[in-house]
């Protein structure tokens, strides 16, 4: 793709080109070498190695021709100074784009970095309350089912699972989960059809275990409510960490790589307004710019 306009040919003219091209040793005037420079100038912007340098940025070198492209078919520069700044005018147009990607690369760095670091400090308190509200909800799963009666190492089994080191407000609740445990296996139950053991009967070890199974129960309702209202406000916080309004002050520039390539795109848009006036300038006056250009 040539920066100047091409002359529609007819056979004729063609032959007649070719039968002169022959003969010709190449443009000798002035005027006649700023036209075949400006002609040239594709070689020179697609180059080998500025399709090369594009490639490595991430660009693409396709893309870059359009561009210009689109600009000489709007602006059908002449032969010369006009090609020149309509060259110029396309290299500050992508530079322009490429200043708006480096800074949505920049933003996207630091949403993820910033989401990173506030994931980092809100897990592992969330994970921390969701575990020990799930050991109590397997306490209470236990009092609730058909026969609370606890199972053979039941009771130590859910002790462990708080681990070496269970909160305050949990290990209260041992003492009353043991006392249960006891008073249920001194609870007599007669055996059912099957042979399984049924029902505790009535009487003092069936009133024993049932009031022990009560005081477990309140104990264990006091220390969950607290529990499931802290996961709810730190699930809640997670929700904002990812929330746009949280995205979006992330994203905001705290760093002076931003504010260079918001700088970098106005310096470049500055380029732009400067060179588009200068090409409608001489646009109007052809003769007279260009003869004072040169």
């Amino acid at each position: 793709m040539s920066l100047i306009r091409k002359q529609k040919l007819t056979e004729k003219n063609l032959a007649a080109k070719r039968s002169n091209g022959r003969k010709s040793r190449g443009a000798v005037t002035p005027a006649g070498k700023a036209r075949s420079a400006a002609a040239k100038l594709r070689h020179g912007f697609y180059s080998k190695a500025r399709d090369e340098a594009l490639i490595a940025l991430g660009e693409d070198p396709k893309e870059y021709a359009g561009l210009l492209k689109s600009l000489v078919d709007d602006l059908q520069p002449r032969a010369g100074l006009q090609g020149e700044l309509v060259l110029r005018m396309g290299r500050a147009l992508w530079r322009m784009q490429r200043a708006e990607r480096m800074q949505d690369g920049l933003a996207v760095r630091r949403v993820r970095s910033g989401l990173q670091i506030e994931d980092m400090a809100v897990a592992p308190r969330m994970l921390h309350i969701n575990d020990t509200y799930e050991r109590l909800c397997a306490i209470g799963r236990m009092l609730n089912r058909d026969d609370p009666t606890p199972a053979s190492g039941e009771i130590e089994t859910l002790v462990n699972a708080f681990g070496a080191t269970p909160p305050d407000d949990v290990r209260k609740l041992f003492p009353l989960l043991r006392s249960f445990g006891e008073a249920a296996a001194k609870a007599p139950r007669p055996a059912n059809e099957t042979g399984d053991a049924g029902a505790v009967l009535p009487g003092a070890e069936g009133q024993e275990r049932e009031a022990a199974r009560q005081k477990l129960q309140a104990g264990l309702d006091e220390v969950m409510f607290p529990y499931r209202r802290a996961l709810d406000a730190v699930m809640g916080e997670c929700e904002k960490v990812h929330s746009p309004e949280n995205i979006a002050a992330l994203m905001a520039p705290r760093d002076e790589n931003a504010l260079l390539m918001q700088r970098m795109e106005d310096s470049n848009l500055r380029q732009l307004w400067r060179l588009t006036k200068m090409f409608l300038m001489i646009k109007r006056a052809p003769g007279e710019a260009e003869s004072n250009g040169s």
